[in-house]
């Protein structure tokens, strides 16, 4: 089996022997060999663990080997793709009817036969090696292994290399189990930056005064533009608070719990020095008219080209996210209940979250999309358990029914069938602005609390705060054109109206904002009946 190893770890994650041993699916021999081949452990006391950056470096060099002459000692193996030095009680020297020396031995890694055309000295150095029982890769003259990310392209502003604070990384790790994934890798990146500024050094010796000048160092970077490393403010915010609740941690483990119990607080960002970095611009969404012309534009001669405008569709009918979207099942949508159920064991839903998604009102305009291709794929024989996106290879008419056809491995292609119909009206939109769509369109049509809680439900959130922070916010032109319109709208809407009736008949509940809000317009209808009645 050809092993090239091309698996890329997560350079700021550490692994135990375990561990590197399932991400590469090697054994444990491997493992050895590569460490005595320039693999290099983090130095922590117990047993091996290796940080993600290490491992690509390693890695990195095996395959640039390709392009380079082996070395005194090492051959080169065509499963592996890199050069290795094998195992002495595997290596054999023999000699040609023309009295050419070859060396023959199978590959450490992946058990291949290894040859080699052996000039007189390396033979010599080899037999050496045997006669005295020394490792191959000690007869090898040349410099030691570069440093991690050291020249002129490397793209990390520092050297990375194993950090004697990996050991107490890992162990969080197991602790960090909790999360998803990502939110992991963005406490990580947030660890890593710290331990760069901090020296790599030991989190033993962390002082108060260390965390105070890191978080100083952080505020001043939200001051400069991003090509000079400046940074957000919600990255400036992230990192901070996710750092407090690493040492808050750290402060119950065995070992630190000497630091001082201010650590944490140090952290805290000042208020007014936030308050001059530039937020970022609130993420750009289309209106539901655009969204309209994005589905009505999207080709539909082909069937990949109908699944794209289907999954676009769906996307504005029901909210979901792209990795729920593209791992629904035939099953999961109900046509005549008007419904989607996100399930949290067979889909990649955030956190695993299950629930059961109503269609939302207001964008009946994309039901036929949808509708349409679900009996398209129930012509073909698709069963329930079939993917409702499947992949382009297998939409086509079913033969075999013994296994289900299984969804898209990645998000990729409805980014790109979002990418093609946002291309149609000249902007870029990717699925997440679907939601971002419903919840403004939300904000338009709830009239009263309970619709607003409906809504928020319906989206998957827990809280309506959660949707009012972080969905559909009002953009600049928007706030703009609304601050126009002030004073100039003459009369009550319906809406108004209605609010008013409901305020009469005690239908409101006292202290929402729907009661304060009928209760000021009864008021100012009043106000100005009075104003305007004659006094006989």
């Amino acid at each position: 089996m050809s092993r090239s190893y091309k698996i890329r770890a997560k350079r700021n994650r550490v692994y135990s022997v375990d561990e590197v041993m399932v991400l590469y699916d090697i054994c444990r021999n491997t493992l050895s060999n590569w460490v005595a081949s320039g693999l290099i452990p983090s130095p922590c006391l117990g047993p091996q663990i290796f940080r993600g950056a290490e491992l690509n470096r390693f890695h990195q060099e095996r395959r640039a080997q390709n392009r380079k002459n082996l070395c005194m000692g090492q051959f080169f193996c065509f499963c592996c793709k890199a050069g290795v030095f094998p195992n002495l009680q595997f290596l054999l020297i023999r000699t040609t009817a023309s009295r050419k020396l070859i060396g023959e031995a199978a590959c450490p890694d992946c058990g291949g036969v290894l040859m080699k055309l052996l000039s007189e000295t390396e033979c010599d150095r080899i037999m050496e090696c045997l006669n005295t029982n020394t490792a191959l890769h000690q007869i090898d003259e040349r410099n030691g292994a570069k440093p991690v990310c050291v020249g002129k392209k490397s793209q990390d502003r520092v050297r990375v290399a194993p950090s004697p604070n990996d050991r107490t990384i890992h162990n969080w790790q197991l602790y960090a189990g909790r999360y998803d994934v990502k939110t992991t890798d963005a406490h990580l990146t947030s660890i890593r930056d710290f331990e760069m500024f901090y020296g790599c050094n030991c989190f033993t010796k962390l002082r108060d005064q260390d965390a105070g000048l890191y978080r100083n160092w952080l505020v001043d970077r939200g001051n400069l533009q991003p090509d000079k490393g400046g940074l957000s403010s919600s990255t400036i915010r992230h990192r901070a608070s996710h750092l407090a609740s690493f040492f808050n941690w750290l402060l119950k483990q065995e070992g630190y719990r000497r630091l001082s119990p201010n650590i944490p607080d140090q952290f805290d960002l000042p208020k007014r020095q936030m308050a001059k970095v530039l937020p970022r611009e609130n993420k750009a969404y289309p209106t539901l008219e655009e969204a309209k012309a994005m589905v009505d534009s999207m080709p539909s001669t082909t069937r990949l080209q109908r699944r794209d405008r289907a999954m676009v569709a769906l996307a504005f009918l029901t909210a979901l996210r792209a990795g729920a979207l593209v791992t629904l099942r035939l099953k999961h949508l109900n046509v005549e209940a008007q419904t989607v159920t996100q399930d949290g064991t067979e889909m990649r839903a955030k956190n695993g979250k299950s629930l059961v998604v109503q269609w939302f009102p207001g964008v009946e305009v994309f039901e036929p999309f949808v509708t349409e291709w679900k009996a398209e794929l129930e012509a073909l024989g698709f069963n329930p358990a079939d993917a409702l996106f499947p992949d382009g290879k297998h939409i086509r008419r079913r033969i075999y029914e013994d296994e289900a056809i299984p969804p898209l491995r990645t998000n990729g292609p409805i980014n790109q069938a979002f990418a093609i119909a946002s291309a149609v009206i000249g902007k870029a939109y990717s699925p997440h602005s679907a939601r971002h769509c419903l919840k403004a369109l939300g904000d338009q049509l709830c009239d009263s609390a309970q619709e607003r809680k409906a809504w928020s439900l319906n989206m998957g959130h827990e809280s309506e705060v959660i949707t009012n922070t972080h969905y559909g916010k009002m953009t600049s032109e928007s706030r703009m054109q609304t601050l126009g319109q002030v004073g100039k709208n003459v009369g009550v809407s319906d809406n108004d109206i209605e609010l008013m009736l409901k305020y009469t008949l005690n239908e409101l509940a006292p202290g929402t904002p729907e009661h304060n809000r009928a209760k000021k317009l009864v008021r100012q209808r009043e106000d100005l009946r009075d104003e305007t009645s004659v006094i006989e």
